[in-house]
């Protein structure tokens, strides 16, 4: 089993970015554990160059060169805004094929989304950022709901409620560095094939946001490498 988490945390001023990543071969039975940590100014004109990018080919038809219908809703309930967010994930896949390798549009689950959202309220309840959370990381959290996955990983963000929407917050995970194990890789993973997202609006001013994804099938896990990100 392969696994990816990344987290960011975003003030109406500055976004700082933790990321911890766990990855696991269990083939090879050895555990490596990658940390990486940065930070910088945050502002909306940067991040509207992304939005601008997304809006246009929300508006175009969702197949591109790699000939994958992007079919912008992945299965959700499209007046729901984790189902808006799902939907921009698709959008993100379509934008960026390079990298992504043709990445399949993604599909929503339901117990991903059920995980997702208990995550987010957890993190409102106890005023916290973190994948770790009771002692349980995600896989245990999925594991725990009888979800049984081949890979999986997440996103998880804490953005004031009033100063970002969720595209801000999107937009903040695209912005990031390509083909790099963070939050933007696990978005364009050409292996995740399914995802459910969480979204709690808390007492304390901030949302909370957990992005869930996994595949279930050994067959949708590609050997072919990466050329794009030469990996």
């Amino acid at each position: 089993m392969r696994y990816y988490l990344s987290s960011n945390k975003k003030f109406i001023n500055l976004i700082k970015y933790f990321h911890l990543f766990f990855i696991f071969f269990v083939i090879a039975m050895g555990i490596i554990f990658i940390v990486a940590s940065g930070g910088g100014d945050g502002g909306r004109d940067e991040e509207s160059e992304v939005s601008e990018e997304v809006e246009n080919n929300a508006d175009n038809d969702l197949i591109n060169e790699c000939g994958i219908d992007y079919d912008l809703n992945p299965g959700c309930d499209d007046s729901d805004e984790a189902c808006s967010m799902a939907m921009r994930i698709n959008i993100d896949r379509k934008t960026f094929p390079d990298e992504s390798d043709c990445a399949p549009a993604i599909k929503w689950s339901e117990e991903l989304a059920a995980v997702a959202l208990a995550h987010s309220q957890n993190m409102c309840d106890q005023r916290e950022l973190a994948h770790v959370m009771d002692g349980k990381n995600p896989f245990d959290r999925m594991a725990d709901a009888g979800i049984e996955f081949v890979t999986a990983g997440e996103n998880v963000a804490m953005g004031n409620d009033i100063a970002y929407d969720l595209n801000d917050i999107e937009d903040s995970f695209m912005k990031e560095e390509e083909c790099e194990y963070n939050h933007r890789r696990n978005i364009l993973n050409r292996d995740f094939t399914h995802v459910g997202i969480g979204i709690v609006h808390c007492d304390d001013g901030n949302q909370y946001i957990t992005q869930d994804f996994a595949t279930f099938n050994f067959d949708d896990i590609r050997n072919d490498p990466n050329e794009y990100c030469e990996y």
